[in-house]
């Protein structure tokens, strides 16, 4: 044993003070620097912990190791250096090897503790409905059909490769914008994770004015929150979403504000590439028709594959050619569908109403707003919602679920999710 070595209850209490310095951020490390720094001082250097505290304090010692500096042992300083960047700035775990670091355990974000039904791809960048197969139903659609027109339509027609590459850069314009439309966030309100609802039970449902009317808000009791006008919530995701409109299944996603404009967008380019393929398919029928002077059945045996196409496409463009005229009715009125539905203005005049003008432009040609969600923020466990709902799922039987809330300014040190709200 080293006589030089302090007491091991004084290297516990060390190392406890290292451990809530990191994950207190500053104030509180310069406040157990000097503690540190103090306990060090009548200790020996090999004290691991006690030199972070030292490296990391603001006091006299707070100079930070300097790798070509030694000890009384003449040993090199390069470990002290390593721990102390480290513990100070968050390396990337490329430049982990370089300094023979391990790097940094995973932080939770929101988008993984997120209590609606969501599903989020690429870490959160990109938010999804929690039912994939409106949307892989439609894409593939799109590609088959594209695939069908450029392998069996294109073949014979008199434009040759200029039909082909324009179809092509229609079907990638319609996939862009379902993209759009089906990973972005529509416009998701965030929950109330801190006020308990029992008391505002009672008084459910609210009046604003909007314009000189009088309209009606009510009270969330999943989101816990007030929902601000126009908005909703919707079952399918279980999200409050700003401005809804409805729960799209062909695109699994919801209509809200922040993609609206894009839902427009897509189902007119849709439009415009279903009556593309009509059109060529209903010229190659009529040629064929005019060489051979055959009948339909005869017809149907030498080109199947572009009746069916025709045909696909025609019912397409009726269905499509129906939905685009009644949401740029809406959008002439400023009005969501489920508005329009539950006639919401039959007895009071239209507070949004500004206008045709006015309303196309605030519609397509107006900056989104910014979501008010960051999915990608990191969390720490919310304890006393923990606790609440340990409590009453086991009173009830239930499984319990993970509570998580917001960091402020966190990645400045060790991870979020050890450091406690109490």
């Amino acid at each position: 044993m080293n006589p030089m070595a302090p007491p091991i209850e004084e290297q516990e209490e060390v190392a406890r003070e290292l451990d809530s310095s990191c994950n207190h951020h500053q104030p509180s490390i310069n406040s157990s620097s000097h503690e540190g720094s103090s306990s060090s001082s009548s200790s020996s250097r090999g004290n691991k912990h006690a030199l972070c505290v030292v490296g990391i304090g603001a006091g006299g010692s707070s100079r930070p190791p300097n790798e070509f500096t030694r000890d009384a042992t003449g040993r090199s300083d390069r470990s002290r250096f390593t721990n102390w960047l480290t513990k100070t700035v968050p390396l990337p775990r490329c430049c982990c090897p370089f300094f023979g670091v391990q790097p940094c355990g995973p932080r939770t974000r929101l988008y993984q503790v997120w209590q609606g039904k969501n599903v989020f791809l690429f870490r959160g960048h990109m938010v999804c409905g929690p039912d994939p197969r409106g949307l892989t139903l439609t894409a593939v659609t799109i590609v088959l059909a594209d695939w069908i027109f450029c392998a069996y339509i294109d073949d014979t027609s008199r434009f040759g490769f200029r039909a082909a590459a324009s179809m092509v850069l229609t079907a990638i314009q319609v996939i862009v914008n379902l993209i759009l439309a089906s990973t972005r966030d529509p416009g998701i309100i965030p929950r109330n994770q801190v006020s308990n609802a029992t008391d505002i039970i009672s008084r459910s449902r609210r009046r604003v004015s909007v314009e000189g009317v009088s309209v009606k808000i009510k009270y969330c009791k999943i989101c816990k929150i007030y929902r601000p006008p126009r908005s909703c919530h919707c079952v399918v995701c279980d999200n409050c979403v700003d401005r809804f409109d409805h729960h799209c299944p062909w695109i699994g996603q919801c209509i809200g504000l922040r993609n609206s404009r894009y839902y427009l967008m897509f189902i007119l380019s849709a439009l415009v590439f279903f009556g593309y393929i009509f059109v060529f398919s209903w010229l190659r029928m009529r040629r064929n028709w005019l060489k051979t002077r055959s009948g339909l059945f005869r017809m149907l045996a030498d080109a199947p594959e572009t009746f069916l196409l025709a045909l696909f496409s025609f019912m397409a463009i009726w269905f499509l050619g129906g939905f685009f005229i009644f949401h740029a009715y809406l959008v002439a009125l400023n009005q969501t569908a489920r508005e329009n539905f539950k006639r919401s203005y039959a007895k009071t005049p239209n507070p949004y109403d500004k206008g045709i003008l006015r309303n196309i432009k605030e519609a397509l040609f107006t900056r989104l707003p910014p979501s008010k969600v960051n999915f990608r923020a990191l969390v720490e466990p919310d304890w006393c919602s923990i606790a609440r709902m340990l409590a009453s799922s086991t009173g009830r039987g239930d499984e319990p679920t993970v509570a998580a809330q917001h960091v402020p300014c966190a990645g400045k040190g060790s991870p979020a999710t050890n450091m406690p709200t109490d």
